[in-house]
């Protein structure tokens, strides 16, 4: 079985000629952080090998490399019938930390992993770092959008042909600010469509007025917000900011996103990462994430209630 993940990163490149994760590093790209790279990432006998794939500046959209990874990488789905999530990880993690999320996630739900990885491990004391962090994250948001639109042009140029691939996005933690950034240009309007659902987990973005920016998601099939009240990691986040999104219960208010509570759950005590280990432990939450990754309703799941109170989910 093809266990390649393709990564999108707009981390800085440190040894074209590298072969493993030490190719890109812990800064953004030298042309600026809107610009991205892209490289093929596997992992064997707990080792990185990476391939980057080099795009040279004068090339035409059709014969551009990252067309033809594109291309492959939809082909390696339709081989061995997987779908793609398409992941945006969180603060604090390195280059091998980023891809080693999305390689777990591959593993344990079975999809095909387009990987973003962003520069959110500036360095640092931790407070002024965290804010370092966030301002990448939000000039990040142009590399996202472009990431969005080679996963649209080449992934669906042939609509019959990939009509059996689900495209899911799931953003995690503060990659949920690089996504909010991106949905609050002006000039946003259907680039969600190419996706059945968006998972904003355990969103480090304000939770006052996030219904704002979250009810311009009018394209993608569904839209879930997950909630762990003790969420260890956004606890520390609240030191700095107002209520985060990812660990509120309360003006849960979109009537676009659809709310998930993990808050009580079985094992989840202080989880940040709801899609890692803990779904081995939990069987309700491992059917969950194994529905919304794979474009199916998270809502239809058995060991869920519907707690009119909050407009969420809450989750046994």
């Amino acid at each position: 079985m093809n266990t390649r993940m393709l990564v999108v990163t707009n981390r800085r490149l440190e040894d074209k000629n590298a072969k493993d994760e030490s190719m890109f590093g812990e800064k953004t790209n030298r042309e600026g952080p809107a610009e991205v790279r892209l490289a093929w990432a596997e992992k064997k006998n707990r080792k990185w090998y990476l391939s980057l794939i080099d795009e040279p500046k004068d090339l035409t959209v059709d014969s551009a490399p990252s067309r033809s990874a594109f291309k492959e990488f939809k082909a390696i789905l339709l081989e061995f019938k997987k779908n793609c999530v398409f992941y945006v990880h969180g603060y604090n993690k390195n280059f091998k930390e980023s891809i080693d999320q999305g390689w777990e996630l591959q593993k344990r739900y079975g999809v095909g992993v387009l990987a973003f990885s962003w520069a959110s491990n500036p360095g640092g004391i931790p407070p002024v770092e965290y804010n370092k962090a966030r301002a990448i994250a939000g000039a990040s948001s142009p590399a996202l959008d472009m990431s969005f639109e080679k996963l649209a042009r080449y992934m669906k140029e042939d609509p019959d042909e990939d009509c059996s691939i689900s495209l899911n996005l799931l953003t995690h933690s503060l990659g949920n600010y690089v996504f909010q950034r991106f949905v609050e240009k002006p000039l946003f309007s259907g680039e969600t469509r190419i996706f059945d659902n968006l998972i904003l987990h355990q969103a480090d973005v304000d939770s006052e007025r996030h219904e704002l920016w979250v009810n311009k998601l009018r394209y993608a099939r569904r839209v879930y917000v997950t909630v762990n009240e003790n969420d260890k990691i956004l606890d520390i986040s609240d030191v700095v900011n107002p209520d985060r999104l990812g660990n509120t219960s309360t003006g849960l208010e979109s009537d676009r996103a659809i709310y998930f509570d993990f808050t009580g759950g079985h094992k989840v005590k202080k989880t940040h990462q709801l899609f890692g280990k803990l779904a081995d432990k939990n069987p309700v939450v491992k059917d969950f994430f194994s529905n919304v990754f794979n474009g199916e309703a998270g809502e239809s799941i058995s060991g869920i209630r519907f707690n009119p109170s909050k407009n969420a989910y809450d989750v046994s």
